[in-house]
């Protein structure tokens, strides 16, 4: 009698029907929450590594310059605990980041850290942690550490949503490609970097927001509803804006203005053509293209207007000051840190160069196929077989507006990382591509989308799988693979490194 009621109930009858079994647990499977949970024991887990790290580390300046803060009010056994923790996440870059949050940017040096996050963190902790009982230096690296938690919790969700938003397949390939992503960020190899003091977890969120408002923007560029143009030009602002403050927490994230100085030079064939007509809606995508490209430079320059104004306008220049243009990035990272082109290659570096390799390799071969072959990347995504395959032209046509989406979007994804993996291999201390990669999301998804698709064949059966093994065209021949390593031990390596690279982080014991 239960069971007939339950048919007939006015409550059941009002209610749409909802998914059940295998559906429900799929969905389950690949939710955010459940990346969420994964974050979490990932989190605590490097922790564990950093506080059980032994010794007082290689180098001991973020304990004296602790001991130099500490006052009769920091001796409770809670506030021992919790700067004993925080010591272990001050390593390396962090002692300037957590200085310079403290006091300001003092030395000339010190501009090579980001002035956007010291200012983040230098609030954060006046705000949350003024009446801790910590040290005035503690509480402004508790306030870093805080910030790149609650960051990289954050650019986890959004890069799920961003996979989610791009992803030209059906609601199910779409979660479990995008959740599979985000457990690939979670594991990323910057590891504990993504947890202390530093600006690696903030640039990804701010990089990933433009890269979601970008992709958002696209989709409105192919719609055809009659104000489809400015929801186009609001969110290239929006992905201006967030660009930008990526660029202000690392200046490497001038490389996602790329994006809009290739809608432009892809507008210029027309560009006659559209100011004779005064075409209204392309126009307006094209200003809002400019003023967001503007935005990402204003990004890349308003902290050097600040630096210039504190350092060009006494009566005592600096030779920066003087150069064209004034850089105080350049100078300091060149004069204090000896970087520029080719100045890396040396034979005592060629382990870093090691160090840095596989990441290196990874992006590039992830990269290349997006940027000159994005539909093929198109046809693993939406499942396609090779009996569909032969009745394409070639190259095939996107059939849907989200496949002339995905192909819009990809090679423009892959420019920026491409180019950051050259930077990284001829201009700078190669081995921080390790951590700076975390802020890329193309080649998350690559490896996602081999793990999905042709590894564990989820939404295939086996002989599909294995006709999509042997039909992965790549842009130098077909290949069994994108990326050629397998994905498995991709994963192993992430994990293993981000674990032993915690325990050296915490000991500052280099390389880490």
């Amino acid at each position: 009698m239960d069971v007939l009621w339950s048919y007939v109930s006015p409550t059941r009858i009002s209610q749409p029907a909802t998914l059940k079994g295998k559906a429900v647990r799929h969905l389950t499977e690949t939710s955010v929450s459940r990346a969420v949970r994964i974050f979490a024991a990932w989190k605590l887990l490097l922790l564990i590594v950093a506080v059980a790290s032994p010794g007082p580390g290689y180098d001991t300046s973020t304990s004296i310059l602790f001991d130099q803060y500490r006052s009769t009010n920091s001796d409770s056994w809670l506030a021992r605990a919790i700067e004993y923790v925080v010591l272990r996440l001050t390593r390396w870059d962090a002692f300037y980041f957590a200085t310079s949050s403290e006091r300001g940017h003092l030395y000339e040096q010190e501009w090579a850290f980001s002035w956007l996050l010291s200012r983040a963190t230098s609030t954060t902790a006046n705000v949350l942690f003024s009446t801790l009982p910590l040290s005035p230096i503690v509480k402004h690296a508790l306030a870093g550490i805080l910030i790149s938690h609650i960051s990289h919790l954050f650019a986890v969700t959004t890069l799920y949503r961003l996979v989610y938003t791009i992803a030209p397949t059906t609601e199910a390939r779409k979660s479990q490609i995008a959740f599979t992503t985000a457990c690939l960020h979670i594991i990323s190899p910057a590891g504990l970097f993504l947890s202390a003091p530093y600006g690696e977890a903030t640039f990804a969120l701010f990089n990933f927001l433009g890269l979601l408002c970008y992709a958002l923007a696209v989709q409105n560029r192919f719609e055809t509803f009659a104000d489809a143009y400015q929801v186009d030009a609001f969110w290239t602002l929006g992905a201006g804006t967030w660009f930008a403050l990526a660029t202000m927490m690392r200046s490497n994230g001038l490389l996602s203005g790329i994006v809009f100085a290739w809608d432009v030079i892809a507008t210029l064939p027309r560009l006659h053509h559209v100011l004779r007509n005064r075409d209204k809606e392309e126009l307006t995508r094209l200003g809002a293209t400019i003023a967001a490209g503007t935005l990402v430079a204003i990004g890349f320059a308003f902290p050097q207007m600040v630096a210039y104004t504190e350092y060009c306008t006494a009566g005592e220049e600096r030779p920066w000051c003087t150069a064209f243009p004034p850089s105080i990035y350049s100078f300091v990272q060149e004069h204090y840190w000896n970087v520029g082109f080719l100045r890396y290659w040396t034979l005592s570096n060629l382990p870093l160069f090691a160090l840095a390799f596989p990441i290196g390799w990874i992006m590039v071969e992830t990269a290349l196929p997006s940027l000159f072959q994005a539909h093929h990347i198109n046809r693993i995504v939406n499942g396609s077989c090779e009996a569909d395959r032969k009745l394409q032209p070639y190259p095939p046509i996107p059939a849907t507006k989200e496949e002339k989406v995905f192909q819009y979007l990809l090679p423009r994804f892959a420019l920026p990382q491409v180019i950051l993996v050259g930077m990284a291999a001829t201009s700078f201390h190669c081995q921080i591509i390790n951590r700076i990669s975390s802020g890329y999301p193309l080649w998350f998804f690559i490896i996602a989308l081999e793990m999905c698709v042709i590894d564990g064949g989820s939404w295939r059966d086996k002989g599909e799988s294995a006709r999509g093994r042997q039909g992965v065209s790549r842009l130098f021949g077909v290949y069994d693979r994108i990326p050629s390593a397998k994905p498995d031990w991709i994963v192993r390596g992430l994990m293993v490194y981000a674990v032993v690279q915690g325990g050296l982080y915490a000991s500052f014991m280099p390389p880490a």
